[in-house]
């Protein structure tokens, strides 16, 4: 019995207490972009549960704030996942181990500050903001101004409001980042490399 605990816990890749933290961030994502919690407002963390299929978040007062279904908080997981992925990617750092190094921080250290920030942002459990998902974008905005000139002007209008919305998300995030003295990602950071 012992050897299979033994053995679970060496699969495991982060500690308990490290993936209710980013449960945490990802329901809270998820609660600010339903609107269910005004922009000024956080959560407490150690006053928010789990509890029967839902994240609820509470005040320091232990009020509910807002209750977030576990499925929504893991699909926002997963979407933290797939952007760490993506910033390692783009850094070109390979995590070999289960205890990343120095190495793998210095990796980081040379990015843009939005790769720096976005990945402080995933580790910590704080707010990411989530671009336009508009890869089709092109061909539906050419396909709508050659059916009909009214549609695809306003198409085209939305998907810029959308991407400065997403840049000035994203630029509030840097500032954010740099007003907490620029810290290197926590180690769950590539942890979820391999989740």
């Amino acid at each position: 019995m012992a050897d299979r605990q033994r053995k679970g816990s060496e699969l495991r890749r982060t500690d308990r207490e490290e993936g209710l933290k980013l449960l945490y961030g990802a329901a809270l994502d998820v609660a600010r972009q339903q609107n269910k919690i005004p922009t000024g407002t956080t959560p407490s963390y150690e006053h928010s549960q789990l509890d029967r299929g839902r994240y609820k978040l509470r005040s320091t007062e232990d009020r509910l704030l807002a209750a977030v279904t576990l499925h929504e908080a893991r699909e926002m997981l997963a979407y933290r996942r797939e952007l760490a992925r993506q910033v390692l990617d783009r850094a070109r750092v390979k995590v070999n181990s289960d205890n990343p190094g120095s190495f793998e921080k210095r990796q980081i250290r040379i990015q843009k500050p939005e790769v720096r920030a976005i990945a402080w942002a995933i580790s910590t459990g704080r707010r990411v903001p989530m671009p336009p998902h508009r890869k089709l974008e092109p061909v539906v905005s050419v396909a709508l101004l050659l059916c009909c000139l009214l549609p695809g002007v306003l198409y085209v209008l939305q998907g810029q409001r959308l991407r400065k919305a997403y840049q000035a998300d994203l630029d509030g995030l840097v500032e954010r980042w740099r007003m907490a003295s620029k810290p290197d990602p926590a180690d769950s950071f590539f942890a979820l490399y391999h989740l």
